[in-house]
């Protein structure tokens, strides 16, 4: 099958948002592409590689999540498919230089 680069990225993002950690190779796999595929797309069409392209989707993710006081911290971790609140923390700290809570409290 030949996938339109930009439908190929509509799903992938849409598979991310679905399922944010599955792997690269999983989400080929469940598109019938090969991950050199998927990869060369996302070069082509949005000048970065794959694993930056998923790390500012998932920060995206947790930036809109951090606005609903009602999820905590943990919870958000765990829907972007983290094991631990702590272990999504170090995430964002990395990222953005800024823990959750700083985050959620508009960067102080």
């Amino acid at each position: 099958m030949t996938y339109n680069r930009r439908m190929l990225l509509k799903e992938v993002d849409a598979i991310i948002s679905n399922t944010p950690r599955m792997r690269l190779t999983e989400i080929a796999r469940s598109l019938g592409v090969d991950r050199h595929t998927i990869e060369n797309a996302m070069r082509s069409t949005r000048r970065i590689s794959f694993r930056e392209y998923k790390r500012r989707k998932l920060l995206q993710m947790a930036h809109v999540m951090l606005d609903m006081p009602d999820v905590s911290i943990k919870e958000i971790g765990i829907k972007l498919g983290y094991t631990s609140a702590a272990s999504f923390s170090r995430f964002v700290q990395q990222v953005t230089g800024k823990s959750p809570s700083q985050l959620r409290n508009g960067g102080t």
